[in-house]
């Protein structure tokens, strides 16, 4: 029966429960107040696996790890019950900005958060990394998408098919959350991310919002040139 379920688009979620997003792995519903459920899209077992496995060493974790993580309820093979958050730090930030309801370019940053929230959610956010460095792991895919906050506005890290080991092979995600120049995973890629993160609450703008496409680019591929030069040896 999971395997079946795990291959059909689930109609009866959709049909029963509010869905609130979907990703790479699975989508996601609010199954009851407070609890959401998390389905695996078809194809996306080792991913979905991953994420399940990460959830179980962050639980049996002794000392336990900061309180800057989803809690997770029940962990199936295709199925994942999780908290409910009321807002992310993406949504949070939109909301600070007028911008195309389509195509979310930014017209005008109206407002950005408090210096003391954004340290908070900084110090929130460098401590939950730092515990996964602790046991060998990065998160893989930090975005404002995968930071949630609580009714408290506390911060809160999810969403972890992308977890690796240090030391595991980059794929590469696009910018402006991870860099093109970062070919494992480390320390190096984690703090990219990190200060990506930092710039997009501190401005209101995600890092190369404001550069036309043709810019990134080249900044991007001269990069890319000058480490290769400067790697190489004759």
């Amino acid at each position: 029966m999971p395997g079946r379920l795990g291959q059909d688009l689930p109609r009866s979620l959709f049909n029963k429960c509010e869905f609130i997003s979907s990703g790479a792995t699975g989508w996601v519903f609010e199954v009851a107040p407070g609890i959401a459920l998390k389905f695996l899209r078809a194809g996306r077992d080792d991913d979905f696996r991953r994420e399940n496995e990460t959830y179980a060493l962050i639980e049996q974790s002794n000392p336990p790890p900061p309180p800057h993580f989803i809690r997770s309820f029940l962990r199936l093979p295709y199925a994942h019950f999780m908290q409910l958050m009321p807002d992310s730090l993406d949504s949070r930030l939109r909301a600070n900005r007028r911008q195309d309801p389509k195509t979310l370019k930014c017209f005008e940053v109206l407002r950005l958060e408090p210096t003391a929230k954004i340290e908070q959610w900084a110090a929130e956010l460098s401590s939950a990394l730092a515990w996964l460095e602790s046991i060998g792991l990065v998160q893989g895919d930090l975005r404002p998408s995968n930071l949630l906050l609580d009714s408290e506005d506390h911060m809160k890290l999810v969403d972890f098919d992308s977890c690796a080991k240090i030391g595991d092979l980059d794929p590469g995600l696009p910018p402006p959350w991870s860099s093109p120049n970062h070919h494992l995973y480390g320390a190096e890629t984690e703090q990219f991310g990190f200060g990506s993160i930092l710039y997009n609450m501190t401005r209101g703008l995600e890092p190369y919002e404001d550069k036309v496409p043709e810019t990134v680019e080249f900044f991007l591929y001269n990069k890319n040139e000058d480490d290769m030069r400067s790697t190489t040896t004759y």
